[in-house]
This record gives structure tokens, C-alpha cells and sequence, in this order.
């Protein structure tokens, strides 16, 4: 099994040192490889980790390095992927990039309109990041259920609030959400993000609309992404499976 860490930074860093301490203690299975990935030669992890044979380095652009993953992945392997907490909304690329190569679709990113009514909400680009914070979270928080920053009962779930806000414009609504996984690192099964990407290229081509609306995000309980895009399959052939016109998708919770 592959345990993806996206960046070899300070934040890399010091999750791997959290996931070796937990393969050491018997949390993740000791036959694990960490896979850092960073575009730079010689990130800072290596040269605390060159040494250690169950850490390997992926010298590439992260975008990339997941595309191309996620087109040769066929899933099974239990794979986690680690996302870097500042970063492009990967699996939003990943989603597109996918459509575009393994279905030959047309795809166009739009921006985000719908709002969430929460603390934060900021677009860059076409992507909208939204938190529930109004405060600073502490970087390996495991978001439980009393909220260590108010001393109270955690009343809201991101992956949860995105589908009914953009239930009214989207056709087909997916969310990736991190979970804890281990030492206050938070993971989603690529397996999971395999699958979804699967789903909405057939239900995208299976639909008799000329285009699909399909919201992407990445969710923890407090904080995420979300990415919005047109899809147009290559072919409108109809198919005994074809969905009816109208009906919508929305597969939550990938993790």
C-alpha cells in the first residue's frame, strides 16, 4: 500500500513524521510506503527522510503526478492520499483531466456562484474556498465533535452542507472528504476518488442533455474547495442505460 503525501514542505514533513510514528506503533500496516510528492530536486523532507527505505520520493508537478496516477490506478491497492492543506483543488484537476483524456470529453470551469452562507468563503480563480471557521485552526486537528476552538458541540459537516446548496444548479455533485486516519493526519482512499471519477465520466455520457453541470469539491468536517464545471461527452448515441433527462447525481462522502 502507498500512503501519497502531496508536498515536501514543512507541512509534508511533519505529517510523514506523523505516519512513520504510527506504522512504528502499529496503526498503518509496516509493509506501507510513504510516496512524498514535490516538484523541487531536494525538498526539505529529504533531507530528513533520504535515508529511510520506506519513504520514496516523487520528484513532480502535484497536479500532474495525480493525473497521471488516476489514469494508470485500477484501484483495489487501499492507497491514501495525504492532500497538502495549501494547495489548487487537486482533485477538482484530477476530475477534469480525467473527463478530458480517459472520455474524450470538452470540459470548461466555471465559477463557483452559489454561496454557503459560512465565515469564509473566498474565490480564486474559478474555485470557491469555503470555511466554517472564523477562527485559526490548528493545523493536525482532527475536527472532533466538541470543537477545541469554541469549547462546544460541532454543529456543521462541509461534505454535508455542499450537495444541498448546489443541489438547485448542479446535475451531478461529488464530494471527496478527508477523515482521520492515523496520528492527526487526515487521508482519502484513492480507491474512492477512482471511483467517482469513473461515475461522473458514465453519468455524464449517459445523460441526453448536450452538457452536464458537475460541482466537484474537497471537504473536511470545517473546511474545502469547490470547483465547478461544464461537461460535454464526445458522443450523444443513445444507450438502453441512458439516464432520464433532468435527473440528477450526487454521490457524497467519498472516504
Amino acid at each position: 500500500m502507498d500512503i501519497i503525501v502531496i508536498g515536501g514542505g514543512c507541512y509534508g514533513t511533519f505529517q510523514t513524521r506523523r505516519l512513520l510514528k504510527a506504522i512504528e506503533a502499529g496503526r498503518i500496516d509496516r509493509d506501507s510506503r510513504i510516496v512524498i510528492v514535490d516538484r523541487n530536486e531536494s525538498p526539505p523532507a529529504m533531507a530528513e527522510f533520504v535515508n529511510d527505505r520506506r519513504i520514496v520520493f516523487a520528484k513532480a508537478d502535484w497536479s500532474s503526478f495525480l493525473s497521471d496516477y488516476f489514469l494508470n490506478y485500477s484501484g483495489g491497492s487501499g492507497d491514501q492520499l495525504i492532500p497538502a492543506h495549501i494547495a489548487p483543488h487537486l482533485l477538482f484537476e484530477v476530475c477534469s483531466n480525467y473527463l478530458r483524456i480517459k472520455g474524450g470529453c470538452s470540459v470548461e470551469f466555471e465559477e463557483v456562484g452559489t454561496t454557503f452562507d459560512l465565515p469564509f468563503e473566498k474565490i480564486s480563480g474559478t474555485t470557491k474556498y469555503i470555511s466554517a471557521a472564523a477562527w485559526l485552526c490548528p493545523f493536525s486537528c482532527i475536527e472532533p465533535t466538541v470543537c477545541p476552538a469554541i469549547k462546544a458541540q460541532r454543529t456543521w459537516d462541509l461534505s454535508r452542507l455542499v450537495p444541498v446548496r448546489v443541489a438547485a444548479s448542479a446535475d451531478i455533485t461529488i464530494v471527496f472528504k478527508t477523515a482521520h486516519y492515523a496520528w492527526g493526519v487526515s487521508s482519502i482512499p484513492t480507491d474512492g476518488i477512482l471511483e467517482s471519477c469513473r461515475l461522473i465520466l458514465e453519468r455524464a455520457c449517459a445523460s441526453e442533455k448536450p452538457s452536464l453541470k458537475a460541482v466537484v469539491a474537497t471537504t473536511s468536517n470545517c473546511h474545502g474547495a469547490v470547483g465547478s464545471m461544464k461537461i460535454t461527452p464526445p458522443s450523444r448515441s443513445v444507450t438502453e442505460d441512458r439516464k432520464p433527462r433532468g435527473e440528477k447525481s450526487v454521490i457524497a462522502d467519498v472516504a
